[in-house]
């Protein structure tokens, strides 16, 4: 065969087309797991030899690495070329069906890219409305069909730019072919977050059939409206303040001028660079059957979506959670910003005021006052981050306050009003909003022109129909789960936000590993066992594992503090970044980890030495013989380390040692 012919497509298809109809094709079973029409590795190497196109084993399968790639043959759940081995195969026209995008969808009227195609990069502007929570009223230029509407207004996506179109093309598709439903799943996953898509891909890769259930945007919070959008502006937020301060470092930069329309125009182009990763076609593709649609429980063994009806051995409940909006007076008649609608923005608010004090209002707040804005925060006490150490938290709200947050304590909520509507036209692209506190019983009006509410999160659990499933829950805790992650239905599992106290990416993540142990394979995993690191990405960032010393005095547990702060550091010194420190509690007299909270510039980082020596019961002794290079900020847990150390030389030994060494100048 010529050079010439293997660079022919058409060939390939010949080759193909020919053996499908001289090799046996059929459905096929391994183990548990039946594989529709498909056929055996050693037939096709037999077919090539038979049919002169290799002349020997190794040339046939180098000819079938060839059909591979040309996308005629896939091995059934794509781990392999094609071998002489009794691996399944698929023809590319015998490959199951696990939902796709409409034949010729990127040119058709049924496509995210067609309908935006025309309306052009300023689209939307001139309604007024473009940077607000609702994009309702930028669709009043017409041209839309009502469905459109409706599915742009469920997703609160915007603006409608190149940027957010490939978004919405990965993780909505406007138009979605399902599949049939009607074989029995292994499993049925709803919910498209990190929870579900672990869920679906970890068990489809070890050749489960599994269906994925979402009705809005795949990729969940952490993809479109939590992690990735909001650590791509907290980096330009970073860059903004180290620009500022560059005459620290001897060097003059000029003026620093943000300029937030392309800060939020990066954010866009860098979530959508990456959404391909959580995409409907990807998962399509790893063989998971994909619905868009909502899903709910109509009895214990099946959910319906879409008109559909979907038989499972085992179902996972991945739905996530919700912004919580307190009820203040007046709160509901304003538009107010939760993390579903704050990427959104184009344009700069003047003055913002923050509602919530945990990790995501003050890592905005922190981003937003670097950009330029006047940002207020609203504190029931006296700090903030509640839940991590009082001396973390004063370092950074110190920091937060240099920043030029002002912070209100000890406020009670009395009303929320609109004082004067948003007007573009005019120049005035946001509303006057005042907030009126109390604060040692004295009345305090707040004006702002915008209000970021991060007052914590609720489960989603009243529309998956959980009840037909005999799955109990809280309203406000979701999903009631045992250690294993079993809901009150034995054959569901839940995973992620809506089961769990702790609401992170990662832990969400670990969950769902845990699952498909759990659920399809016998597994006895439990969730008390998994230690979970978290970090809150304010700056300093305050990173921290295992428990509290608030919590240790709380239990009357003995143990003792090991604390290296970073102006001790050399590397933190030169590189002028001397504030926070390392922080790790050990069990009395002994150097078992207990907890470690660390806070500084890179804590999250930081935070895994740590979390790995407590999952590996390393203890803080051994932790000073590992060598870190130098200079690192990392040298403080080695210097933590030897702070341990040195109290095991007790006054006893220390004369012996003083005694020895005398005797040897002697």
């Amino acid at each position: 065969m010529s050079a010439e012919d293997k660079m022919s497509p058409k060939l390939y298809q010949d080759i193909a087309s020919d053996m499908r109809t001289k090799i046996e094709v059929k459905d096929r079973k391994y183990h548990l797991h039946t594989y529709k029409q498909c056929f055996l590795g050693t037939d096709a190497i037999k077919y090539m030899i038979d049919e002169g196109f290799a002349e020997s084993v190794e040339d046939a399968e180098e000819l079938g690495e060839q059909l591979v790639k040309a996308g005629e043959i896939y091995h059934v759940t794509k781990d392999h070329t094609l071998r002489n081995k009794d691996y399944f195969y698929y023809f590319k026209q015998d490959i199951p069906f696990h939902g796709a995008k409409p034949q010729g969808d990127s040119k058709s009227s049924g496509s995210w890219t067609k309908i935006f195609q025309g309306l052009g990069k300023d689209w939307g502007h001139h309604t007024g409305q473009y940077h607000q929570p609702s994009i309702a009223s930028a669709l009043a230029d017409g041209g839309l069909s009502p469905e459109v509407e409706e599915t742009l207004k469920k997703l609160e996506i915007s603006p409608l730019d190149k940027y957010n179109t490939q978004l919405l093309e990965n993780v909505h598709p406007l138009k979605w072919n399902s599949p049939d439903g009607k074989d029995k799943y292994n499993l049925v996953v709803i919910g498209g977050g990190v929870g579900g898509l672990v869920s679906a891909a970890g068990s489809a890769g070890v050749g489960a059939k599994v269906a994925l259930i979402e009705a809005n945007l795949l990729g969940g919070d952490c993809l479109n409206v939590g992690c990735v959008p909001s650590k791509a502006i907290l980096k330009s937020a970073k860059i903004a303040h180290q620009l500022a301060k560059a005459k620290e470092y001897g060097i003059v930069a000029g003026e620093v001028k943000v300029d937030f329309g392309k800060v939020m125009e990066r954010l866009r182009r860098l979530r959508a660079s990456i959404a391909h990763h959580d995409s409907a076609e990807r998962f399509a593709g790893l063989g998971v059957d994909v619905f868009l649609g909502h899903g709910k429980f109509i009895n214990k063994n099946q959910i319906e979506v879409n008109g559909k009806t979907l038989t499972f051995h085992r179902a996972v409940v991945a739905t996530g959670g919700s912004p919580n909006v307190p009820k203040i007076p007046g709160i509901g008649k304003i538009p107010v910003y939760t993390n579903l609608q704050i990427f959104n923005l184009t344009k700069l608010p003047e003055v913002i005021g923050v509602i919530g004090t945990g990790p995501i209002g003050c890592e905005l707040a922190q981003a937003f006052a670097r950009f330029g804005a006047k940002v207020h925060m609203f504190l029931r006490g006296d700090s903030i981050l509640r839940k991590e150490e009082e001396d973390a938290r004063k370092i950074v709200m110190g920091n937060m306050e240099k920043d030029g947050i002002v912070f209100h304590k000890w406020i009670k909520y009395k009303e929320v009003e609109l004082l004067e509507e948003a007007d573009e036209k005019a120049g005035k692209p946001f509303p006057s909003i005042k907030i009126c506190l109390e604060q040692d019983g004295k009345q305090l009006p707040i004006v702002v022109n915008a209000i970021i509410v991060a007052a914590g999160r609720k489960p989603n659990v009243h529309t998956a129909g959980l009840e037909k499933a005999g799955i109990q829950y809280d309203p406000k805790k979701g999903v009631i789960v045992n250690d294993h992650l079993q809901t009150t239905n034995p054959h569901v599992y839940a995973c992620g936000d809506c089961a769990s106290k702790y609401q992170f990416t990662h832990f969400a993540d670990f969950m769902a590993r845990m699952v498909i142990r759990n659920a399809l394979f016998f597994g006895s995993g439990k969730v008390s066992s998994l230690l979970i690191p978290w970090a809150t990405y304010t700056d300093p960032e305050v990173a921290h594992v295992g428990e509290y010393e608030h919590d240790l005095k709380a239990r009357n547990v003995a143990f003792d503090v090991y604390k290296r702060e970073f102006k001790e550091v050399d590397r933190s010194i030169v590189d002028s970044d001397t504030l926070g420190f390392v922080k790790i509690l050990t069990v009395a007299k002994k150097d078992k980890i207990l907890g470690a909270t660390i806070v500084g510039s890179h804590a999250g980082d930081m935070i895994s030495e740590l979390t790995l020596a407590m999952q590996s019961n390393t203890g803080l002794g051994k932790l000073a013989s590992v060598i870190h290079p130098y200079p690192t900020a990392a040298e403080a847990i080695r210097q933590c380390g030897d702070l341990y150390n040195k109290t095991k030389l007790s006054k006893t030994v220390a004369r012996v040692l003083r005694n020895l060494l005398a005797f040897r100048r002697s």
